[in-house]
């Protein structure tokens, strides 16, 4: 019997699209409300050694104010900046679902809410014969899917949520990030509000955002992250994460299940 535990796994259409910021700032809002979070990332490329204070894994651990082992929080790390197969490959290394749900477990045990971060998209291969949503499906873990606002977006957001449904993974939101600042008046900002309010009629899962661009993060991770955590767009994801339960969005038929059974 599969084991359920309250949380969320966050994915993206891309790399780049804002998952670490947005896990971070929901760590962070959720902790502020006094639920104790844990999070993980299972798998980091691009990692660079210990005391690499900049690294996803180490901002995921500050925002939430953990003190688990690192190493449960993220079992899989690889210095070259590439997909995890292809990392994990370069070290001689194989990565094994197993570990990373064991890591999993141990954390779940000690916190209430559980944020799992993935790297790069739902599709993204783990080793020779596991890629992204198998790892989600053995979480067990209701997914949120990170977008940008930019045009082009709609096709990756509704394209990750296609994959996601054909695997019948519920799906709790998806949240569209605002990745640079943009006008209302310009041509962005009207790709923006083009991008969202598609996105709204055309995904059938609960579209949150946009999350504004925060000019404070170039300059300084600590004081953008404070201010994102502090955001409508957060809270209200904050909001759909701790209430999964009941507003999880249950994957709709396929057009070829939808098909067979007009037969």
């Amino acid at each position: 019997m599969k084991q359920s535990f309250r949380g969320c796994f966050i994915t993206g259409t891309d790399t780049g699209v804002g998952k670490t910021l947005v896990t971070a700032a929901l760590a962070a809002c959720l902790a502020q409300r006094g639920l104790s979070v844990g999070v993980m990332k299972p798998v980091e490329t691009g990692y660079g050694g210990e005391g690499a204070s900049g690294s996803d894994a180490a901002r995921l651990y500050a925002a939430a104010g953990m003190t688990d082992p690192v190493e449960a929080m993220s079992p899989y790390r690889f210095p070259d900046p590439l997909a995890p197969l292809d990392a994990a490959r370069r070290t001689g290394t194989i990565i094994r679902v197993d570990r990373i749900l064991a890591a999993f477990r141990v954390l779940a045990a000690r916190h209430s809410l559980m944020l799992v971060e993935g790297a790069g998209g739902v599709r993204v291969p783990l080793s020779d014969k596991a890629d992204m949503r198998d790892l989600i499906e053995r979480l067990g873990l209701p997914v949120v899917v990170v977008g940008r606002t930019a045009i082009g977006s709609i096709n990756h957001v509704l394209l990750t949520v296609e994959s996601l449904e054909r695997r019948r993974i519920p799906i709790a939101g998806i949240i569209l990030n605002q990745t640079r600042a943009a006008a209302p008046a310009t041509v962005d900002g009207m790709q923006q509000t083009s991008t969202v309010a598609l996105l709204r009629t055309r995904s059938g899962v609960p579209v949150i955002g946009p999350l504004p661009y925060e000019p404070l993060l170039p300059a300084s991770w600590e004081q953008g992250l404070a201010a994102t955590a502090g955001s409508a767009a957060i809270s209200d994801l904050a909001d759909l994460v701790t209430g999964t339960a009941t507003r999880t969005h249950a994957p709709r038929q396929s057009r070829r299940s939808r098909a067979k059974s007009k037969r």
